[in-house]
């Protein structure tokens, strides 16, 4: 370990890492050294000149944000030559920066603003005419620039590349006629482009949607998670009378650092009263009409009941959603095991059997190489896409990527373009490779694994997938060198076990982390952890286990629990009850309940309707693909009569069974249950998850070399 550097700032000594800068050493004192250019997550550009100091032996002022610290270094950050100077450096930002601080949107929350009343001069010498610039300039569907208001502090263009690796903007023309622009004109078209908004230290970059509809200051803010994919990236709702006006990114290094990506910034179609179910709907005369909850939620428990009066418990199923809570789905197959006591229970976005997950973000830049099958990750979780990219330039972790489409990933090392459906060739191709080569970490039923794949020589995985032998053979090599690998697969065909068998083999083989499941939706691990399966309970539990059907039963406050297994596809049933969205190709059911908050997932032939609030106006948990269990807080009030998806769920059970069993007055009730009942998450409760989430408890991994079949 490198030895510690004492120096003194400001008569005070402090005592930091080598290569650390000024700046964060003062600050580590508590001494404010103002900034404009300067951000922690970006490469130091020393570029505004607010932040000099005096170094004692040093000629000149030097910017602190840029000076590593130096053993016995002598620092001063206040003295009159740098107060004069500082001062000096604002007047001259102000020069040709348009003074319309009541109609910027940064107002309230701009730096320049604060710099200037802190260390600016009170007033300007300057008295010659602005120079203009583009004003209301469009970079993008979301992104406007106002080209007056930009310091050319370069935050924009730095995310860009050092995080993004989307060189897109640039500094065009030089000296006063400098301003910050894409290049030929192009839109802005980065997935991450929105992070630029929230880098802008002044009123040059602003969100579309976001602009003249609020001032900072009449926000009310609470934290929540995105739930537009499974990253669950830490966000903070900003309202106004009731009414979203913008999602901005909240700090979680275990999750999305402090990126989003645009989807999760700019998507607020969750929010918005027209594209709502504002009020409970049941079927008469062949149309949907506006009814009460009374009568919404009597006609659900009397059809549920009648079905149950006939015998007819096999012919009920429900339809879990990954992008509803824990808490949600929990209490959907509690219904449906408990008062329904059926099995039919299964997920509109299916997730293999108890999967293996990344444990954070630092594990991929811990990574020498990450091999990323069946998908791209940019399009399934693109905040965990902008951690490999970032960790591809500043790290070097390289990629191998088995897709049936270009990735932007495959930039940093093998991208394997595989006919639709044929990676597990591809993978035995490269399993068999290794083998060749004497690069294998595990020897155990080796022989075994070795005559599975001999017939996946490079020249018949060249005819069966489209990828070359060359570039089967880079692959195998590039697998070879490498120190440490973690393997992620997902996509449409994560649920093939053979697929998982032959990135298992391959996991296995090499000694890497993984293989690591990458999910699409917001919640496919909570709901599938909640027991949102035909084949097993909360916690993995199976539905054999008589121990977990007692200990589950004295809990539910039902004696008799269903013994046989369930059907994954509820289409067929007479009544179906679908949290979410109903599948596309459902053909019509006898009775269909759908449970949603967007009125585009209210289907014809639905008959009963019950508006379910969004997760902006609830509370509720959410477990990410990494999982870590993370509370979402409500930020607005119900829209119309809209209700929580907890609430809904018990009072159908209220009416179905036992009321004390369904006493639940919060979602924190909900939650206490799920920690009593499923495994993974003893212990926890809302308190413990704030504000960070904490990891759900995993089994020890039971991975084994398995054949995977392939007909070349």
């Amino acid at each position: 370990m490198d030895q510690l550097i004492t120096l003194t700032i400001d008569d005070q000594e402090v005592t930091v890492p080598p290569g650390t800068s000024v700046l964060d050493a003062a600050r580590k004192l508590g001494i404010d050294i103002p900034t404009m250019c300067h951000y922690a997550k970006l490469t130091a550009v020393g570029a505004c000149r607010l932040c000099l100091v005096e170094i004692e032996k040093v000629r000149g002022l030097q910017p602190a944000c840029a000076t590593p610290v130096r053993l016995d270094m002598v620092v001063r950050t206040d003295t009159p030559d740098i107060r004069t100077t500082r001062a000096t450096t604002l007047e001259f930002l102000l020069t040709n920066h348009p003074l319309d601080c009541p109609v910027c949107d940064k107002g309230g929350e701009c730096d320049l603003q604060d710099q200037v009343f802190t260390y600016g001069p009170d007033r300007s010498r300057f008295i010659e005419t602005k120079r203009h610039k583009a004003k209301a300039h469009l970079l993008s569907d979301q992104i406007i620039m106002d080209q007056e208001r930009c310091v050319l502090c370069r935050r924009c263009i730095r995310f860009l590349q050092e995080w993004a690796d989307d060189v897109q903007l640039g500094v065009i023309e030089r000296g006063a006629k400098s301003y910050v622009d894409t290049f030929d004109g192009e839109p802005l078209d980065s997935i991450f482009s929105g992070n630029v908004t929230n880098l802008c230290p002044v009123g040059a970059l602003t969100s579309r949607r976001f602009r003249f509809s609020a001032r900072s200051w009449e926000l009310d803010r609470a934290d929540s998670i995105c739930n537009n994919c499974g990253m669950g990236c830490n966000i903070s709702l900003h309202t106004k009378a009731n009414r979203l006006k913008r999602v901005v990114p909240r700090e979680n290094l275990a999750v999305n650092d402090e990126w989003l990506c645009n989807r999760g910034q700019f998507d607020h179609s969750f929010a918005d009263a027209e594209t709502r179910v504002m009020t409970p709907m049941l079927r008469e005369g062949g149309e949907l009409k506006p009814a009460s909850w009374d009568a919404a939620l009597d006609a659900v428990a009397g059809r549920l009941r009648l079905a149950l009066e006939e015998g007819d418990s096999p012919s009920i199923g429900v339809w879990g959603s990954a992008r509803a809570s824990n808490e949600a789905n929990y209490l959907l197959q509690r219904l449906a095991r408990g008062a329904l006591r059926t099995n039919n229970v299964t997920l509109d976005a299916p997730a293999p059997d108890q999967p293996r997950l990344i444990a954070s973000p630092q594990q991929l830049a811990n990574s020498d190489l990450v091999v990323v099958v069946g998908m791209d990750v940019a399009e399934v979780a693109p905040v965990l896409e902008l951690h490999c990219r970032h960790n591809a330039i500043s790290s070097g972790t390289r990629f191998v990527v088995l897709h049936d489409a270009p990735t932007h990933l495959a930039k940093f090392g093998i991208g394997l373009t595989v006919n639709a459906g044929a990676a597990v060739a591809v993978l035995n191709g490269i399993v068999r490779q290794l083998i060749e080569k004497g690069n294998a970490k595990r020897a155990s039923r080796l022989d075994e694994l070795k005559g599975w794949v001999s017939a996946f020589t490079p020249a018949a995985v060249e005819k069966a997938t489209g990828v070359s032998a060359e570039a089967l053979t880079d692959a195998a090599d590039a697998l070879v060198q490498a120190g440490k690998i973690t393997v992620l697969y997902g996509g449409d065909h994560a649920t093939d076990e053979t697929l998982r068998s032959a990135v298992t083999n391959l996991t296995l083989l090499t000694g890497a982390e993984g293989p690591d499941f990458v999910p699409a939706d917001a919640n496919v691990i909570g709901a599938a952890d909640m027991g949102m399966s035909p084949e097993y309970w909360p916690g993995y539990q199976a539905y054999t286990d008589q121990r977990a059907r007692d200990r589950l039963g004295k809990t539910w406050g039902q004696k008799r629990l269903p013994t046989e297994s369930g059907l994954r596809e509820i289409a067929t049933l007479k009544t179906a009850y679908v949290l979410g969205k109903p599948a596309a190709d459902m053909p019509e059911a006898a009775f269909l309940i759908v449970q949603t908050d967007r009125l585009e997932d209210a289907p014809e032939n639905a008959d009963v309707v019950l508006p379910a609030c969004s997760f902006a106006e609830c509370e509720g948990t959410y477990t990410n693909l990494m999982g870590r269990v993370q509370v979402v807080d409500a930020a607005m009030r119900p829209m119309g009569e809209s209700r929580p998806d907890w609430w809904i769920l018990t009072q159908i059970g209220q009416r179905l069974g036992k009321a004390n069993c369904w006493a639940f007055e919060s979602a924190g009730d909900v939650f206490a249950e799920i920690a009593r009942c499923v495994p993974a998450y003893a212990d926890m409760t809302y308190r413990s998850l704030l504000p960070t989430g904490m990891l759900r408890k995993t089994e020890p991994d039971r991975l084994s070399f398995a054949e995977a079949e392939f007909a070349l």
